[in-house]
């Protein structure tokens, strides 16, 4: 009896730990994501546009 109370006190206490750890996960400041999202973006079409002028294709590109 003392083990299946030990065992169903420690089910509890993982338990807890598995919800705050998920709530922890799961809960997402979205204004932040959002914000840091949009950062990355501009940075990354920001890269494309460089590498698209730096990469210009000539005439004796396309005739190769």
């Amino acid at each position: 009896m003392n083990r299946l109370e030990l065992t169903q006190a420690r089910y509890e206490q993982d338990v807890l730990s598995a919800r705050s750890l998920l709530s922890e996960k799961a809960d997402v400041d979205y204004a932040d994501a959002i914000m840091r999202l949009k950062q990355e973006e501009s940075v990354y079409r920001a890269a494309l546009a460089v590498s698209a002028r730096i990469i210009q294709p000539t005439l004796i590109d396309f005739l190769r």
